[in-house]
C-alpha cells in the first residue's frame, strides 16, 4: 500500500518475509536526478519491502513526484522545508534521523539525489553487511572515492577485513552515502548536534561538518564503521549545489575495481 505525507507530517536481524529497507534521499534543485534515482530504487525493490522518504531542502520549484510511477516502492513520502545550506544542513539530517524512531526497518540508507545504483544494489549491500562479523558495526559507506585507505576525521588508519563477500575496510569514518542499522541511530541518540558556525571562519569552503561529527561521535563510542572496496554507488564528476568550490577542489568520483555499472 502506497503512503504519502506532507511536510512535518541488531547486526543481522531475524527477518520474517521480505527484508524491510528504508531510504532517505535529501534533494535540492535536481528533479531529473531525483527521478532517475527513484526509478532505480523502484527497479531494485522487488524482493524487499522498500520505503523512501524524500527531504526537499527548499528547491526553487517544489519537488513533484509521480507516485504511480514507482509500482514496487511500498511507501513513498516527501517533506519540504526552506533551504538549509551547508551551514545548517545538520538540521535536515537531525530531522531525518529523529524521524526514524518510529520507522520499523531492518536496513537504512542515506543517499544523495545525484547518485546512481549498481545492479542488485540492495542484494549486494545487504549481503556484504550481513557478512561483516562485528557486533559493534553500525555503518557501511557505499561509495569508494579518493579517500580509500586513508584516515578521515578520526585519525584511524583503515585496514582491510576479509568477509565471505570479499574485503571491506574498517575505516572508522562515514559520510552521507551509507547504509546503517538501528544501533547507528541509538549510538547517536537519534540526533545531530548543532555545527559551530565558526567552523567556516578560516576556510569558507569546508563541507557541512555532518559526516565528520557522525564519524567522531561513533568512533568515541567504539562503534565500528566500514567502507566498501568496490563502489556500490555511481557518482560522476557533477557540480555540488551545496559546496561548489570544495567539489571543484576535491571531486567525488566513484572508483570501480570490478564491473559496477549504473542501472539503465
Amino acid at each position: 500500500m502506497r503512503a504519502t505525507s506532507t511536510p512535518d507530517g541488531t547486526q543481522a536481524p531475524e527477518l520474517s518475509g521480505r527484508p524491510r529497507v528504508h531510504v532517505i534521499v535529501p534533494t535540492y534543485n535536481r528533479p531529473n536526478e531525483l527521478r532517475r534515482l527513484l526509478s532505480q530504487i523502484d527497479r531494485e525493490a522487488p524482493g524487499f519491502e522498500v520505503s523512501v522518504h524524500v527531504y526537499d531542502d527548499g528547491s526553487s520549484e517544489p519537488t513533484q513526484v509521480e507516485w504511480s510511477s514507482y509500482a514496487h516502492i511500498a511507501s513513498l513520502s516527501i517533506s519540504r522545508s526552506t533551504n538549509h545550506g551547508k551551514k545548517k544542513y545538520w538540521k535536515l539530517v537531525h530531522r531525518a534521523l529523529s524521524t526514524l524512531r518510529s520507522t520499523n526497518s531492518d536496513y537504512f540508507y542515506y543517499l544523495a539525489d545525484d547518485v546512481q545504483l549498481v545492479p542488485k544494489f540492495f542484494e549486494r549491500t545487504i549481503g556484504i553487511w550481513n557478512e561483516i562479523k562485528d557486533r559493534h558495526k553500525v555503518s557501511l559507506h557505499l561509495l569508494l572515492d579518493q579517500r580509500e585507505g586513508k584516515p578521515c576525521w578520526t585519525n584511524y588508519q583503515p585496514h582491510l577485513v576479509e568477509t565471505p563477500q570479499g574485503k571491506v575496510y574498517k575505516s572508522q569514518w562515514v559520510d552521507m552515502l551509507m547504509m546503517f542499522d538501528r544501533r547507528f541511530l541509538e549510538e547517536l541518540e537519534y540526533r545531530i548536534d548543532p555545527v559551530d558556525p565558526g567552523r567556516w571562519d578560516k576556510d569558507p569552503h569546508l563541507s557541512s561538518g555532518v559526516g565528520m561529527q557522525i564519524s567522531r561521535r561513533l568512533h568515541q563510542r567504539k562503534a565500528s564503521m566500514y567502507l566498501v572496496t568496490d563502489s556500490l554507488l555511481i557518482h560522476e564528476d557533477e557540480p555540488s549545489v551545496m559546496n561548489p568550490e570544495e567539489r571543484r577542489r576535491t571531486p567525488i568520483v566513484s572508483r570501480f575495481k570490478g564491473t559496477g555499472q549504473p542501472l539503465s
